[in-house]
């Protein structure tokens, strides 16, 4: 039998595209001879080892650039972190006060970032005297009427102050609950009266302070800890702007030689009570890392979900 189809000749070196695929396997009549499928099926195996993309490269090279993009998304925001946690070192060692506001709303935005919360130096109005200072070591606070020290759990060595903190028992409705537990372990001192309106103000102050979720930054050790207001000081002769309990100093290394004491404080804008009392650890691999790979999981998880939806 005459076969009525001219075999097509496709060049090794101007790989058909998908439009040109299609125009030739209209030319073809299927019904005639096996010749003519295997002719289409020869240019469909063109079609996928050669197709070129939009800007003439192949899938192979379109990997090998975004793992190369990929790597350097990662190594850029490194830097950036590592860049971050240095700048806050300098902001740190500034004497006692504050940032300016353009460094303020700057560390702000970097801070949220990094924390995955909002942290501000002024919440609702309210601000400290100093948001940058000197935290000094403060002993571990009354709980409830009759606490003592073979109560606490950890660090005794610090001892325990003989009354209760400004702000009160730490108990919930005479209960010790473990978020009672928890604020007395991470509690802050701050001088609130040395504010201004404080005498004017002091039961609005007193009740808006009481227990306000605050963070103290330590850029030099990478670490941070959450806490609350839970006591008033200290004073000013002691050349020191705020107080930490035991487990604040500890945990947060506050007084490590490449500390000395110098923090960053700031409040916490928390309104739903959804962020833990504890140390975060500000190090790369701990947190701006870690977010990557979340993210990235899901991607893998949408990726693996829409193979396994393809070979259904």
């Amino acid at each position: 039998m005459k076969n009525h189809m001219t075999p097509v000749k496709a060049s090794a070196k101007t790989p058909l595209t998908r439009e040109a695929f299609l125009a030739e396997v209209k030319k073809l009549d299927i019904k005639t001879t096996s010749q003519q499928l295997l002719a289409a099926l020869s240019l469909a195996g063109q079609i996928a080892l050669n197709q070129p993309n939009p800007q003439g490269k192949t899938l192979q090279v379109q990997a090998m650039e975004a793992k190369e993009e990929n790597d350097l998304i990662s190594q850029v925001t490194q830097e950036e972190h590592e860049e971050i946690m240095a700048k806050m070192v300098g902001f740190a060692h500034r004497p006692p006060g504050h940032l300016d506001k353009e460094e303020e709303l700057y560390l702000e935005q970097q801070l949220a970032d990094m924390l995955g919360f909002e942290v501000t130096a002024q919440l609702d109005g309210q601000r400290l005297n100093h948001s940058i200072g000197v935290m000094g070591s403060e002993q571990h606070l009354m709980r409830f009427p009759g606490d003592d020290l073979s109560q606490h759990d950890a660090y005794r060595e610090a001892g325990i102050a003989a009354n209760r903190g400004a702000f009160g028992w730490f108990t919930e409705n005479g209960q010790l609950t473990d978020e009672a537990i928890a604020r007395e372990k991470y509690y802050f001192a701050v001088q609130t009266m040395y504010l201004t309106d404080w005498n004017e103000a002091y039961k609005q102050l007193k009740d808006w302070y009481k227990f306000r979720k605050m963070i103290v930054i330590n850029p030099a050790e990478a670490v941070a800890v959450v806490g609350v207001v839970g006591d008033a000081g200290p004073a000013q002769w002691v050349k020191k702007q705020f107080g930490g309990s035991p487990e604040v100093i500890r945990e947060g290394k506050i007084w490590s030689p490449k500390t000395s004491g110098k923090v960053i404080l700031w409040f916490v804008d928390d309104p739903e009570n959804k962020v833990p009392l504890g140390p975060i650890n500000l190090q790369w691999g701990a947190t701006r890392l870690k977010i990557v790979q979340t993210e990235s999981e899901v991607h893998e998880t949408t990726a693996s979900a829409e193979k396994s939806d393809d070979s259904n």
